[in-house]
């Protein structure tokens, strides 16, 4: 076979992947550039997710007509002269190819001026081919125009996601900028709204536009300085977590980064006031002397090394339990004054929540009746589509990965009982797993377990039944066939409930409004960075709304909302969940019907999530504890 040498353009279009890989990474290219120009207002307008255009337009101090073809030539760059300048870089958009790589794959215009030019400049390149320069009227600052994106590389379009993704994407990442750089006023506007418009003054004030009034209240400062290593910034107030790590920022020298150092000193400074699942929120700025932090350990530039990491972990954790110590004592606590915060007059909320006190709405019940519920008779497997190995370890149960979903739902039942305790030493502990639902018959209530167990007795058999997972097992067999016989009654909300999440999360619930509305939840968006929830399933009536709008958004990355099937057996589970009361407690009464509609619904002796409702420990086996017999 013979080696053929590719020319120039065929080498470009090649190139050109390894540094766009999408919208947002042209977005980030092209802001890094606005920045190291000295830019103190940046702009940003993206239509269709930024695949059909991205336009970006700082006052930075503009491209002498000289270098502007120059900008566009493989490898070109200001920012480096020799090989010493990549060991210590300063600037932010060092990278000579990007925009040589963005004008290979799309049609690209820039227009830029100087302050000492008598006018701007401009150039269109199309596919890596060049029109002239010519001259024109602008204001001081450069503005490049990014359209049709992959139109001459339909192979890697077609790879791109969904626009409604690549725009959270970019949004995510314009509101590290706006938090990294807190002085620059930045406006953002996708398909012609406007997400954020900051007004370039306080950290305070980027943190308002980007996490809205909420998480605004629930900061406190945080500063400290070792040697020649400075942080600062703010992190949540004990009580207030987050339920993901996304509201977590790190920025080292002016550059948002991705640390996993930080984020552990961060989360074991707080473990000890963190629920389950839940993170801290936090914006750090941490300022270093470059040689000491190597920013070219990924081609994204957002993955560091530290020189000294235990330096940097010490740091950052004893800042924080400074701040929580402060926190904790308040006569030495300054509260964050909300009232300072400077907010642009269209980023302004225009609904006040307290209104929705006024607001009158008669309780009503009414049939749920959705044409669009089309739900495929299936099997039902015991665990989630996605990986839930993490719950089934805690609670010590084989993970149940082998089912068929072509068995039966008998045949998947005894595959789920069989595999319950499938971690006991003997067989005879193996067979102390509940697999026959005649046992509830003539049982003797013995008492409760750290309010959460049952104790039953029966002959020579000691029944211990987990009653939330009871509960949560029985919620979910009534709701699912509610929702097959569309039969689902909804509840109208006295009072809405309005939670507030970042953008991104606010578009990724919206994805999953056609599933959430067949199941019963009447959800809308609700101005700026919230949700509004009208109505729930009246199945559910005492679901926790924030447990399970939480839940959703901490699994968000593992979700997608086109596997229609899948995610709605998903939010059903959640849904169950959040509609148990933890600490709950049960009369005699309660757990006799408890215990009927078990016998009665048959269910699988599995929570939804895969643990297990009920085990038995014999006789025997007590007698062998205490060596009673051998």
């Amino acid at each position: 076979m013979a080696i053929n040498i590719l020319d120039s353009m065929i080498i470009n279009r090649i190139s050109a992947g390894e540094v766009v890989e999408s919208p947002f990474s042209i977005v980030k290219e092209l802001i890094d550039n606005a920045l190291d120009a000295n830019a103190t207002k940046i702009s940003v307008e993206i239509k269709n997710g930024g695949i059909d255009s991205i336009i970006v337009k700082d006052n930075g101090k503009g491209i002498q007509f000289d270098d502007i073809k120059k900008a566009f030539l493989p490898h070109a760059t200001s920012k480096i002269k020799n090989l010493d300048d990549l060991d210590a870089i300063y600037t932010l958009g060092f990278r000579g190819e990007a925009l040589a790589s963005i004008s290979n794959v799309s049609q690209t215009n820039m227009i830029s001026k100087t302050p000492d030019a008598d006018c701007a400049y401009t150039i269109d390149v199309n596919g890596g081919v060049f029109s002239e320069i010519t001259p024109m009227s602008a204001d001081v600052g450069t503005k490049i125009e990014v359209n049709n994106l992959f139109y001459n590389t339909p192979a890697r379009r077609k790879f791109l996601k969904r626009p409604k993704t690549e725009e959270a994407q970019i949004t995510n990442i314009i509101a590290r900028y706006i938090l990294a750089h807190p002085e620059i006023e930045f406006k953002y506007t996708a398909d012609n709204k406007t997400v954020y418009k900051t007004t370039g003054k306080t950290l305070l004030d980027a943190i308002y536009c980007v996490y809205g009034e909420e998480t605004t209240r629930n900061i406190m400062p945080v500063e400290k300085t070792v040697g020649n290593l400075k942080l600062s910034g703010y992190v949540s107030k004990i009580g207030y977590s987050k339920p993901n790590t996304t509201y977590q920022t790190l920025i080292i020298n002016g550059r948002y980064v991705i640390d996993e150092i930080v984020s552990k000193a961060a989360y074991m400074a707080f473990e000890e006031y963190l629920m389950t699942r839940q993170f801290p929120f936090y914006v750090l700025n941490l300022t270093m002397p470059n040689v000491d932090v190597d920013v070219n350990v990924h081609p994204s530039k957002m993955n560091v090394k530290f020189a000294s990491p235990s330096k940097i972990y010490d740091l950052v954790y004893t800042a924080i339990r400074g701040a929580i110590y402060e926190f904790l004592n308040p006569n030495k606590h300054t509260p964050v004054d909300i009232k300072s915060i400077e907010t642009p007059q269209d980023n302004l909320i225009k609904t006040d929540i307290n209104s929705l006190k006024e607001i009158e709405i008669e309780p009503s019940i009414k049939p749920f009746n959705n044409n669009k519920v089309e739900l495929r008779q299936t099997s039902f497997s015991p665990i989630t589509f996605f990986d839930l190995k993490r719950e089934t370890d805690e609670t010590k149960v084989a993970p149940i990965n082998n089912v068929d979903s072509n068995q039966t739902t008998e045949q998947q039942n005894k595959l789920a009982n069989s595999n319950i305790g499938a971690n006991s030493a003997s067989n005879e502990e193996q067979n102390n797993t509940y697999q026959n639902i005649d046992e509830f018959v003539d049982y003797k209530i013995v008492g409760e377990l750290f309010n959460e167990f049952l104790i039953l007795e029966k002959n020579d058999k000691m029944i211990l039944l987990d009653f939330h997972a009871g509960h949560e097992r029985l919620n979910y067999d009534k709701f699912t066939k509610m929702v097959k016989a569309r039969d689902v009654v909804i509840q109208d909300l006295l009072i809405p409930y309005v939670q507030e999440l970042s953008e991104p999360e606010v578009e990724f619930i919206l994805d999953l409004k056609p599933n959430l509305s067949d199941l019963g939840f009447d959800i809308d968006a609700f101005g700026d960075k919230k949700i509004i929830i009208n109505s729930v399933p009246m199945q559910l009536k005492d679901i926790n709304l924030k447990d399970f709008i939480d839940d959703l958004v901490h699994d968000m990355k593992n979700l997608k909302p086109t596997m229609n099937n899948e995610i709605r057996h998903y939010l059903m589970q959640k849904a169950c969940k959040s509609s148990v009361k933890s600490g709950m407690k049960l009369n005699e009464m309660e757990i006799k019907e408890l215990l009927k509609n078990l016998d009665i619904n048959n269910p699988v002796l599995l929570c939804p999530h895969g643990r297990p409702v009920v085990t038995i420990i014999s006789r025997a086996q007590i007698e062998k504890w205490f060596k009673r017999i051998v």
